[in-house]
């Protein structure tokens, strides 16, 4: 055996649990076998990023009805309890000395908030865990680099890549790749004054954005699907909702005020300070950067990041849709 497997805890000692699941990351398999890969993949994976001795790893026979056993990852409760109290993650990156302009530090907040979910982030495989990471960590970069005009007069969009036609509405121009032109339109030059867009329009492309740069690397057959579907019509809001993204919480079990795992969308509503800059709007969709920042998109504030805001926050948390081949759950529009 190979001094790494020897380090790593063997599948068997995974903990029989019988009580319910509460938070943390569930891997699902109705293979027994194909579960014992995923428990040591992911185990290799928090030994990178120093995390694996700090995981409790309990092994359930059925979850949620489904068939099949499933691994439950969660951070050790004394742990948690001293770095996400009360499932608070702003203050994760000063507890952990994490510096998050580095890519594996950014990886390392990303795992230990998701360990810390109150409610469980649930994926078909290791893959799926490592490939969502990945997405979040681009989506955190798209969104510390979107730069929007705060003049409702301003474009859209640039020309170069987007068409106007009335029968189908905005589309993207044939021959024209989607990452470019998402990019174009959300982190212009500096030289370029930028485009307008509202807060959930903004929100939602820069979600599309880290989403889009995954598959293209890592399933580029739905990535053209995707490029396609964006030729013929982009999608509209419920589309993009329904079909690239998944929800945590819902209005009948609310995750905590100051949750968040970096790569999140989430709504805040109105305080009277964001109602004069947006007056036609009922609040503002954000993405959640770590280190206690977030990208609002409000037109008329240029910096790139800030605190939470003070008004209202929506019970969910949004993110993408699994996007490994074989497992992934992204629906496209036909029309």
């Amino acid at each position: 055996m190979s001094a790494l497997k020897q380090a790593l805890t063997p599948f068997p000692a995974a903990a029989p649990q019988t009580a319910p699941v509460r938070g943390g990351v569930l891997l699902r398999s109705p293979d027994g076998q194909a579960l014992q890969s995923m428990h040591w993949a992911s185990m290799r994976q928090l030994q990178q990023h120093g995390l694996a001795s700090l995981v409790d790893v309990a092994l359930l026979p059925e979850h949620g009805g489904l068939p099949g056993p499933a691994l439950h990852f969660s951070l050790r409760p004394a742990l948690a309890e001293h770095w996400v109290p009360d499932h608070d993650t702003r203050q994760l990156c000063d507890t952990l000395g994490l510096d998050t302009r580095h890519a594996d530090d950014l990886a390392r907040e990303i795992l230990v908030a998701m360990l810390a979910s109150p409610q469980a982030l649930a994926f078909p495989s290791h893959e799926e865990w490592a490939a969502a990471i990945r997405v979040r960590q681009n989506t955190v970069w798209a969104a510390r680099d979107t730069r929007l005009n705060p003049d409702p007069n301003a474009p859209r969009c640039p020309a170069e890549d987007w068409l106007q036609d009335p029968p189908q509405g905005l589309r993207l121009r044939p021959g024209r790749s989607l990452i470019a032109a998402l990019q174009t339109t959300l982190q212009p030059d500096r030289q370029h004054p930028g485009h307008h867009l509202s807060s959930y329009r903004a929100s939602e492309w820069v979600l599309l954005l880290g989403l889009a740069q995954e598959l293209q690397r890592h399933h580029p057959a739905l990535y053209s699907r995707l490029q396609q579907r964006f030729e013929r019509r982009v999608m509209r809001n419920c589309e993009v909702h329904q079909g690239l993204m998944h929800q945590l919480g819902q209005p009948e079990a609310a995750l905590p005020r100051h949750f968040a795992v970096p790569g999140d969308r989430l709504w805040f509503g109105h305080t009277s300070a964001t109602q004069r800059l947006l007056p036609d709007e009922q609040g503002t969709w954000s993405i959640y950067l770590g280190q206690g920042r977030f990208q609002h998109f409000l037109p008329a504030v240029h910096s790139p990041s800030a605190p939470a805001l003070a008004g209202d926050v929506a019970p969910m948390r949004e993110f993408a849709r699994w996007v490994c081949p074989g497992s992934s759950d992204i629906e496209l529009p036909l029309a």
